[in-house]
Formats: C-alpha cells, structure tokens, sequence
C-alpha cells in the first residue's frame, strides 16, 4: 500500500471530495435558483407589459365607439328636428325612439364573446337633462361631473370615487353646427377592466394587481400568500420581503398606473452550521438532501415551464385579440370616412349637400373678412323640372341633374363651390367677387349654361334656370340669412315668370314678413271666425232694381288692418287654407241668400278658387249639401268660374260642372276677355252667364277699341244665348252704353259698393234704393 494512501489521507481526500461535491451541488443550485429568479422576473416584466398594452387598446376602442356614436346620423337627426321645433308627436318621438336604440347598441359587445366595454351609458344636455340612459331605473349620479369643463374637450377620460366605488367615465363631447350641445357619458364595464388585467392571474400565482389614479385605487386581485395578507390587501403596501418583487406600468392614454407585486420564488436555505456537520457526519444524507433539492428544483423549472407555455398561449390568444381589435379599427375607419363623405356630399351628384355647403360658405365668409372681399352666393332652380320627372321618370331627371352638376362646374373656377341644396336646386359661392358688374357676367354666364339642350334616351330636352343672388355683406352679415336673400331673389323670379335671374332687394324681406304675417293671422282670423261676407248688388240695367248679389269676402285684422282679399286669397291657395275660407264664404252667402228670399226673390253668386276644383267631388257634394240644408232653390245659385280654369279642362271638372247645370245651378264666366277666351269652351260647358272683366269697362268713354271690343263680347254672347254682365261700373255713361248694347246686367260703384249682409237687407228693402242712389 502507497505511504500517502493513509486513513487521514484517505478521510482527507474523502472530505475534500464531499466538500467539493456539495460545493459543486451548491454552486449548480444557486445557478439554477438564478436562472429561475431571472426567467420568472422576465416574465412577469412581459405580463405587466402585456396588462398594459390590452388596457390601453381597450381604452382606445371605447373612445373611437364613443366617438362614432356622438357623430352618428341618429344622434344629428334627433337634434336637428328638436332644433327644427319637432314635436313628439311628429318627428322627435321617432327620433327619440332611434337615438335611445343607438344607446343602447354601446352597450352591446363587438364580438358575442366578450362582455360589453360599458356598464352605462347616458346622453345628457349641457343643462344636465337626460336625454337618453341605457339605465333608467338608476338615477345618474353627477357627482364629480364637471359639464362646464368637460364640454370644451372633444373626449376626455376621467376617474370619480362615487359612494366608496372607483367608477371610470369616458365623456364624449357631442356637436351640432361646429357648437357643443350634450355629452356622452359611458361609464366602463368594472368587471371588464378587472378580466382584463386578470387574464394571465390564477390562484397560485402569489400576486397582488392594484389600479393606481389620482382620483382612487381600484383593486384588481390578490393571491398572495404572506401572513400579513389581509393587511397588505387593506393598506396596498408591500414591504414583506416574502413578496417584494415590485413592478410598475403606466397606461398610454389613461391616468393609470399598473402596480404589481409578485411573490419571490422559496430560496431555502440548503445549509446551516448544524445542517454542516450532519452533513459531514453523514454523507448520506447531503447527497440525499442534495439528490431531493435537485428534483424539487427539476420539479419547480417545471412548473414554471408550465406557466411559461400557458403564459405564451395567452400571449398568443391576447396578439390574436389585439390584432382583431385593430382590424376593427381599421374597418371602422373606413367606415367613418365613408359615412364622413356621404353626411357631407349628395349621393347623386358628388356635390357637397346643404350642410356642407353652408358650412363652405361660411368659411368663404370668414376669408371675406380677413381679406375685405365680397362674396356672390347664387341660388339656382331648374324651370318646369317636376314636369321632367312627370313625363319621362325620376331617372332621366337624375341624369339632368348630373349633368347640371358638372356644367356647372366646368363653368367655374376650382375656388368656388358648387352645391346641391335639394331636388333641382343648387347653390354656387363664388369667393373673391370684385363688384356688381362681375356678380351680372357671372349670372349671365351660368344662365347661358342652359341654353344647350339635354340629351336624354337620343331625345332632346330643353330647359332653363331661374337665379337668386345676394351678396355678402352688402345683403347680411350671416350665411344663412344670405342664403335667404338669394331665395327671396328667387321667388321673385319665378313670381315674374321665371327663365331670369334678379339680385336680392330689402323690399323683398319686407314682402316675405307681410306674407308671413298675414298667413299667421289668418289661421287666427279662421279659427276666431273674424272673417266677413260682404254683398254687391246685381242690378237689371232696364228696370234698374236687384236682382243678385255677388258675395265677396272682407277680412279687417286688429294687428294688420284691412287685408285685400287678392292679398290673403293668394296666401290661402299657397298654405291649404282656400279650402276653409271657400267653405265658410260658401255657407254662409248660401245661408244668408235663403233668408233674403222672402224679401225679394233674387240671385248670390258665389265665387270659388281655381285650387277647390283640384277635388270636384268633394266641392260638389259641398253644393249639394248648403242647398239642401239652406233650402235655396239650386237656380238662385250662381256659381262664377275663371277661363284660366276650364282652358284644357276635361273628364272630372266638365262632369262636375255638368251635373250642377243639370241641378239647376247656374254657371258664370268671371273676368271674362283676360284669359284665352276661346270661343271652344263656351260650346262645350253649360255657361249661362258672362261678365265683362272691369278694365274693358273703366275705359269705354275714352277708348274707342275698347268699345268695339265689349260690343263684340256683348254680340257673341248672344249668339251663344248667354246673359252679359258688365262689372265695375262707376258712370252713368258707361251704364248708358251697356244699356244701349243690351247689355242685361251690372254692377259697380255707381250703384253700391259691397255692402255687410245688415247694409244690404236694407238697400234690398226699398224697391226705389238703386235709383235713390243713382239721383243722389
């Protein structure tokens, strides 16, 4: 045996193979407790990361909802017919009813799967009435609701600490006309934040997850398995060096902060002094001890292998999510952009619409005023277009106002703004106008424009356009009220028979506040039944007494005055009221006729608008009716019609007029010589009477032709068996010369001027009234 082979070498040598065994078991452990620390530290840094970016992405796809929701055509319409005076009844019911169901979309969720991002969500006017709530049954808490402040940002996300809650809200500022009228609050889903920053969290994983603000904490979760536990849950702070491992990650776009503390992994001590000298003592039982720390750890990197590949999977599954999430936005860009264009531009045309274009022109108005120029707005309307639509269909009046688009285009410059208001009318703004001179070559530019024919379907079709134009500021000092002094322009050239174009005029907004003032007071006038009939006396001109009575209606107003009746007539056919008033002048004139029989047997004649005749069936049973009701014998009835009335008329009105012929009632030409005064309709309706309009007769002592003329009347009327009646009668000669012509009847001033029913009776009364009035 070697001398150096000895039982203290052999001890030795065993001693520093244990010592340097267990050396190399405890440098192998640490490395390997190392390399856990620092793979589990790497990836708890990429949960938090990952809690953050998810956050984040879910804040951003609640603000782009929000944002299409406040901009949502529901939303626009709701507030423009409540702007519009709509009431419930019409129009604002039904878009309530749309914007509540666009509420209560929000809180639906984009996929079936996930749960909605709003628990809430509530629209509120700046003067904090709720308009709309997804949660009527709760009242809205306004606590920490700054509205003031709120509605001077587009979006703002902000946190409040209601009843011991943390809740968070999301306000969307809602505009109408470029100007903040409500506010959008959702409140966020709280379970939906917390699953969020749960996803990769399970009972094990000895963690606690905090929700910082500046408002509040809200708590997410706690798993931690420390003895002072309920402690740290209550006072959220760490300290224990048990779970010091502490993270931090602040949101983008949210006044949030992750925190996170996560338990350390078990770095139990494999040695102490006492441990060292069993294990010295006893080989076999560090090498035990070693062999079971070694599985334990084999045992714990499989754990954390685990979690690893499950941390990967939902790393994977939130990438997916993610990128849905994105793909989302991109579509709801598209979609926004889409919708952007159509709110703004008209579908068939490509033109901006009424509410783009105002706001083009009031950016043109704004520029007038930085650089002291003018602004021409014209107002255009194609002649007769309905009759376009009528006879060849809707589609080839699309294809017009197509191509009346882009004529109108290629006639001006890049600068200027062509728009399609409604229908056939257009709107051009023409910035940087010099003076009136260039505003006329402008208008006769664009009116010229119409002078080449449409071809539509290998046909040709012309028309022409009527223009309004008004100038900013000589003619206002807004857009919308320059967009009402070119219409007023307008009205006034299609009042003067179109194909024209005419600047605006103060005179005109005058003229539209008294037609507005008039219709206003009429419908009073109507319903306090402040309207009068007066009665104009009918006289024989051989025997000189009276024998009818024309009924004419007075309207005296205790704000206007006395209205004319060809005043408010013509507003009464315009608003449907001619109907109402043609109703109460024909009862009441019937009625009161039927009571004047007894006194004298004579004749009312009633006259009626070209608009009544649009329903002859209704206005013949209306006949019928006060004559039967009245009991006025049918041929005391004279019913006078216009010739602007009968001129092409077939089918339903001759019928009618027929039939009251054939009742008895008798039928007369008014204002007879101003119209066609085709010999044809005097054969083919049952006229029975024919009055000479008042301007052949003022002129008949000075006027030779009109003499002539009214002789020819009175000669023709004869040859078709007809009664003449001269009207406006004012001198004796002119009575003397219808006499002379025999001419059967007149009436006029030289008479009596009408007169109320009270008047009348008495001059009715007194066989000997006409020639009192005649000698005095």
């Amino acid at each position: 045996m070697p001398r150096w082979f000895t039982q203290k070498n052999t001890l030795f040598i065993a001693s520093v193979m244990l010592a340097g065994y267990l050396l190399l078991i405890l440098t192998v452990t640490n490395l390997g407790q190392n390399k856990l620390e620092e793979s589990r530290d790497n990836e708890l840094h990429l949960r938090i990361s990952h809690y953050g970016e998810l956050l984040s992405n879910y804040f951003k796809l609640a603000k782009h909802n929000s944002i299409l929701a406040a901009e949502d055509k529901v939303l626009m319409t709701f507030f423009a017919n409540k702007s519009a005076g709509m009431s419930m009844t019409y129009g604002l019911g039904a878009s309530l009813f749309n914007l509540r169901e666009l509420i209560e979309k929000q809180l639906i969720s984009p996929q079936d799967k996930l749960t909605p991002i709003f628990s809430r969500v509530t629209l509120i006017e700046l003067n904090k009435d709720i308009i709309a709530d997804s949660n009527s049954t709760t009242a809205f808490n306004y606590q920490g609701l700054n509205i003031s402040e709120l509605k001077k940002s587009k979006q703002s996300l902000f946190v409040n600490e209601i009843n011991g809650n943390l809740v968070i809200r999301l306000s969307t500022t809602v505009y109408f006309h470029n100007s903040p009228i409500a506010l959008l609050i959702a409140e966020f889903n709280r379970e939906q934040v917390i699953s969020l920053l749960t996803a990769l969290e399970y009972e094990g994983s000895g963690s606690h997850i905090t929700l910082r603000s500046t408002q509040g904490n809200l708590f997410i979760w706690d798993s931690l398995k420390a003895a002072s536990h309920a402690e740290i849950t209550h006072s959220h702070q760490h300290e224990n060096l048990m779970h010091s491992f502490h993270l931090k990650k602040e949101i983008i776009g949210a006044p949030f902060v992750i925190e996170a503390w996560y338990e350390n992994i078990n770095n139990n001590d494999l040695f102490t002094s006492k441990w060292f000298v069993v294990v010295i003592s006893l080989l076999a039982i560090p090498v035990f001890l070693t062999l079971y720390y070694l599985f334990y750890i084999e045992h714990k990197n499989a754990q954390l292998h685990h979690q690893i590949n499950d941390s990967q999977k939902r790393r994977k599954e939130l990438s997916q999510y993610n990128s849905e999430l994105e793909n989302e936005i991109k579509k709801r860009q598209v979609s926004e952009q889409k919708l952007a264009y159509q709110a703004t531009h008209d579908s068939l045309t490509g033109l901006p619409n009424r509410s783009y274009s105002l706001e083009k022109l009031n950016h043109a108005i704004d520029y007038s005023q930085r650089t002291h120029k003018k602004v021409l707005l014209m107002y255009i309307d194609l002649d007769n277009f309905k009759q376009i639509n009528d006879t060849l269909g809707h589609a080839a009046g699309d294809k017009i106002l197509i191509e009346t688009s882009q004529r109108l285009r290629s006639a001006l410059r890049k600068t200027d703004t062509v728009a399609r208001l409604s229908g056939d009318e257009f709107m051009v703004v023409i910035n940087d106008l010099e003076d009136l001179e260039q505003a006329t070559e402008i208008a006769f530019k664009i009116h010229h424009l119409f002078e080449q024919p449409f071809q539509i379907d290998k046909h040709l079709f012309h028309t022409s356009s009527s223009i309004g134009l008004a100038i900013y500021p000589d003619d206002a000092d807004d857009a919308e009220t320059l967009l009402k002094c070119a219409d007023m322009a307008l009205y006034k050239v299609k009042g003067n028979g179109r194909k024209n174009f005419s600047f605006f005029e103060s005179k005109m907004n005058d003229e539209v506040n008294r037609k507005v003032a008039v219709n206003l007071r009429l419908h009073v006038a109507i319903k306090e039944n402040n309207l009068e009939m007066y009665y104009q006396p009918l006289i024989n001109l051989k025997t000189q007494k009276i024998v009818g009575a024309e009924a004419l209606m007075r309207w005296t107003d205790s704000e206007l005055g006395f209205v004319p009746p060809d005043e408010f007539i013509a507003i009464a056919e315009k608003n449907n009221l001619i109907e109402q008033l043609g109703s109460f002048a024909l009862n009441t004139a019937v009625h009161q006729a039927a009571k004047w029989q007894s006194i004298a047997p004579m004749q009312i004649a009633v006259n009626f608008s070209s608009v009544q005749f649009r329903n002859c069936t209704k206005l013949f049973n209306e006949i019928k009716d006060v004559l039967v009701t009245s009991q006025l014998p049918p041929e005391r009835l004279d019913v006078e019609v216009t010739e602007s009335l009968i001129i092409n008329q077939e089918g339903e009105l001759f019928d009618m007029l027929q039939a009251l012929r054939g009742m008895g009632v008798e039928l007369s030409i008014d204002d007879f010589g101003t119209g066609y005064s085709a010999l044809s309709y005097l054969q083919k309706f049952a006229f029975t009477k024919l009055k000479i309009d008042r301007g052949f007769i003022m002129n008949l002592s000075e006027n030779d032709s009109d003499k002539s003329l009214v002789m020819a009347i009175v000669a023709m009327a004869k040859a078709l068996n007809l009664k003449v009646v001269g009207e406006g009668i004012e001198t004796e000669q002119q009575m003397q010369f219808l006499n002379k012509i025999d001419c059967e009847f007149g009436q006029g001033y030289l008479f009596s001027k009408p007169l109320p029913a009270e008047q009348f009776e008495a001059l009715l009364k007194d066989p000997r009234a006409i020639q009192k009035l005649l000698n005095g």
